[in-house]
């Protein structure tokens, strides 16, 4: 459950923070290719855990349809398991594919679909969100050369160009997770195929977080009469960050799917 919600939390807050542009564009350039190494690792609930992968990103129409693609490997105490994650956006809608369940689960993502429909300026809109949530503007960098302004939001920091993220660092929940550009190619022809989802049935988010909670029910397990329990344990600071996560997620969405 937590793998997930962080992965979810992490991609969210990603989304939000390349949605900083006009004319309901939510990159500069038109279409683009970008591949990912992955890294990170840190302890949640006294484990320690250590991921490491690779990525790409596809996007065409300015980003408004868009498809991230990951493979990525986590060891925690010694076990070894490998994921495969896709999410995809496509104008205002997100979709998150879970392979293991062979279902995906879907969100409207009601501010960029309200800002694309009035047609405002989403880079004045976006960075008042961006300011309303915390975030802020902390720097400038180049990744592959390419000039970057670096923003920080919700325990992470991306390096965008033209609101594209060439790299991100994220430490959620005592989780460090770093990805960095290692190839990219902007204005380039990419085939529809690579914007094509599994065919699983739909699911809302809202499913996907009771579902995981009952997975997590299901999943504990009834320690022995005369064995005490493991007592793994989050810490004040974690559980305060993830609420604070979920709250400003949730003036994100806005509405209900």
């Amino acid at each position: 459950m937590y793998k997930m919600t962080f992965r979810v939390l992490a991609l969210l807050a990603m989304i939000l923070m390349t949605s900083l542009q006009a004319e309901a564009k939510r990159y500069e350039l038109k279409s683009g290719i970008v591949e990912y190494k992955i890294s990170g690792g840190g302890s949640m609930m006294g484990f320690a855990t250590k991921s490491e992968g690779s990525g790409k990103l596809y996007f065409t129409d300015y980003g408004n349809l868009e498809l991230r693609e990951q493979t990525e490997k986590q060891t925690t105490m010694g076990r070894t398991t490998t994921t495969h994650s896709l999410s995809k956006i496509d104008h205002g809608t997100l979709y998150i594919v879970e392979n293991d369940e062979k279902v995906i689960y879907k969100k409207d993502i009601e501010s960029l679909k309200k800002m694309g429909k009035e047609g405002k300026d989403l880079t004045a809109m976006g960075k008042k969100m961006m300011q309303e949530m915390g975030g802020k503007k902390v720097g400038t960098g180049k990744v592959l050369g390419y000039p970057c302004e670096i923003w920080e939001l919700m325990g992470s920091k991306i390096w965008l160009y033209k609101g594209i993220p060439l790299k991100s660092e994220a430490n959620v929940m005592g989780i460090k997770h770093t990805e960095v550009a290692t190839k990219a190619k902007f204005n380039v022809t990419i085939p529809k195929e690579k914007f094509k989802l599994p065919d699983y049935p739909v699911k809302t988010f809202d499913q996907m977080i009771q579902q995981q909670m009952q997975d997590a029910q299901k999943s504990s397990p009834k320690p022995a009469a005369h064995t005490p329990p493991a007592q793994p344990q989050v810490s004040p600071e974690q559980m305060k960050q993830m609420q604070e996560m979920m709250k400003n997620l949730g003036k994100m969405f806005g509405g209900q799917q």
